[in-house]
């Protein structure tokens, strides 16, 4: 019980109970603070087409937004699975190819951009404990990815953008 109730405590200090807690889980919450607000919606229509590509959809009645760490960890483990399928099967270059390719620009555009800072947030805020462990398996999975597709990863000094204090206030109200 002590252990659960540890692991809750840190759970609840690292993400909070709202989108913006001090380790945001979705990846618009990261990057450039004088970016243009359309380049928000544009990010995350970029992975719903990525998502589409593959035949993935996000569920009417997903709690979460396509720029979740986990829906984009997830679509990365299909992807990988769809490579290991086409080494096996043996379905030839071109599917794996296709493969190979999508997760180099999926890491390049999304998760190998903003995760690092992500991780390392979560590091320092979880403490000692599973939520720490997590986040340095997390990001040491996402810098061999990067390696691997000698993508370059974000930083992990990567800025939050600033909340927008007249929107909160009115969802507030």
């Amino acid at each position: 019980a002590t252990a659960f109730e540890d692991h809750q405590a840190a759970y609840d200090s690292a993400f909070g109970h709202t989108v913006r807690g001090d380790c945001p889980m979705n990846e618009i919450e990261y990057g450039d603070i004088k970016a243009d607000p359309l380049f928000q919606p544009h990010r995350l229509a970029d992975l719903g087409a990525f998502y589409r590509a593959f035949g993935l959809e996000l569920a009417e009645d997903a709690a979460e937004r396509q720029d979740h760490i986990c829906l984009e960890l997830e679509f990365m483990s299909v992807l990988a699975a769809k490579e290991a399928f086409a080494l096996e099967s043996g379905t030839g270059e071109e599917p794996l190819a296709v493969c190979r390719e999508a997760q180099k620009k999926f890491l390049r555009d999304h998760l190998g951009r903003w995760a690092p800072a992500f991780t390392r947030r979560l590091a320092a805020t979880a403490g000692p404990g599973a939520l720490r462990s997590v986040a340095e398996l997390t990001g040491a999975v996402i810098s061999a990815d990067c390696r691997r597709f000698g993508v370059l990863p974000g930083s992990e000094d990567l800025l939050l953008r600033p909340v927008d204090e007249a929107a909160e206030r009115f969802w507030q109200s």
